[in-house]
């Protein structure tokens, strides 16, 4: 299972799937719209975290994503929560998503993006 937003905060994470076990940083292939293809691009990509859940019935969408390492999967994608900007941005520091793909969700938040370094 792929999550992105809120989704991936480690406490959702522990509440939702309880026996779930962390497989990799990831981020989804774009998708493309009808007949156009989908646009390139690190503005244009998602990152998340890939979770296995053996126990649990998976509800969303089946997307490709991209392990951080160049694994692939096919990952099934529930919509992420995004209602909370300051949320999404402290679960993808949590994760060390890529400090560009991290900047992109400070400035989303008006967070300070000076604050984010690794």
């Amino acid at each position: 299972m792929f999550l992105s937003g809120a989704e991936m905060e480690p406490e959702r994470v522990r509440a939702a799937w309880p026996g779930a076990r962390f497989v990799a940083r990831a981020r989804l292939q774009p998708r493309p719209r009808g007949a156009v293809p989908p646009p390139r691009g690190t503005r244009y990509e998602t990152w998340g975290i890939l979770i296995d859940t053996p126990s649990h019935a998976q509800n969303g969408e089946t997307r490709t994503a991209v392990a951080d390492d160049g694994r692939i999967f096919a990952a099934i994608v529930p919509a992420p929560d995004d209602a909370d900007p300051a949320a999404v941005l402290a679960a993808a520091r949590y994760w060390e998503l890529p400090p560009d793909y991290v900047r992109r969700l400070a400035r989303a938040a008006s967070a300070p993006v000076e604050d984010y370094v690794y």
